[in-house]
């Protein structure tokens, strides 16, 4: 029997593999969710996009699944749609990390991966090098979590997660409100309900320009588990990684946070921050002026 072959069908199956799954997040998502995703993203750019960037947002996670990572997937697509600074491709296939797969991107973002999602040292190292050689790297929320048994991607990163003691409203304090990945949430404060994580010894402002962290004051603190007796704990960041940019944002459990559109905003100021087309200081925090 002889196989008839189209292009759109071979455009399908060229998707399929590289998604690593023939379920997309328009599939999984609801209709009225993906409105309200439409509706809150911006329209515009933070700062004007440079043609052609290509975020991969890689979500393949072991362990421990996220049920609310496909609203994550699709504000991503509908935010760099919306606003013509960035295109997405989703992929949850590790070949993806291959050097002339990892070539036509300018950054990756680990949404809520898990655990270890591939183990191929080559495939590591070619993630390392593309960002430390000058590409992007963004780390939404479980991406904390991720790869516990090789340093160098914690290092990179700035920490790992280590509990979550909150998952309630909680009060998060801008620390630089004029930083221009701070900028959408226009203030110095704000309220939010996700799981909120605690990060390990990694987590330094000698080395992470620390963005917005928990306030204590206005937060339970007599949950189990919290641990770090510095009473610091730092939820965005940004850093320098060799010539390479990372921004790491811990909002992005529940599905809501993904038609929030603060953290919309912030995600997109983070995302061109890592494409290299946003500047923004990324001195870690312990060496600022007081």
């Amino acid at each position: 029997m002889r196989l008839l072959w189209s292009w759109p069908f071979t455009l399908l199956l060229l998707f399929v593999i590289a998604s690593g799954s023939s379920v997309s997040a328009a599939d999984t998502v609801p209709a009225a969710d993906v409105a309200k995703i439409e509706n809150a993203a911006p329209s515009t750019a933070i700062i004007k996009e440079k043609l052609g960037r290509c975020l991969l947002v890689f979500t393949l996670a072991k362990g421990y699944i996220h049920k609310e990572t496909p609203w994550g997937v699709e504000a991503l697509r509908i935010l760099g749609e919306k606003t013509r600074a960035f295109t997405t491709v989703h992929s949850n296939d590790p070949a993806v990390f291959k050097k002339q797969s990892l070539a036509r991107f300018d950054a990756v973002c680990f949404l809520n991966t898990c655990y270890t999602p591939f183990d191929d040292a080559e495939l590591k190292s070619n993630f390392i090098q593309f960002v430390r050689g000058g590409k992007g790297y963004v780390g939404i929320h479980c991406s904390a979590h991720t790869f516990l048994d090789w340093p160098e991607f914690g290092r990179m990163q700035g920490a790992y997660s280590v509990s979550h003691p909150w998952h309630e409203r909680v009060t998060v304090a801008i620390e630089e409100p004029n930083h221009p990945l701070m900028r959408p949430f226009a203030g110095d404060s704000f309220g939010v309900t996700d799981e909120i994580y605690v990060f390990d010894e990694l987590y330094s402002r000698d080395k992470l320009r620390v963005l917005a962290s928990l306030d204590t004051d206005r937060t339970d603190m007599a949950k189990p588990n919290i641990g770090r007796a510095d009473g610091d704990f730092g939820l965005v960041w940004i850093r320098n990684f060799g010539q390479g940019r990372v921004f790491y944002s811990a909002f992005g459990h529940d599905r809501h946070i993904f038609w929030n559109p603060m953290i919309l905003r912030h995600y997109l100021a983070g995302i061109q921050f890592a494409f290299g087309d946003l500047a923004a200081d990324a001195t870690p925090s312990a060496q600022l002026p007081d």
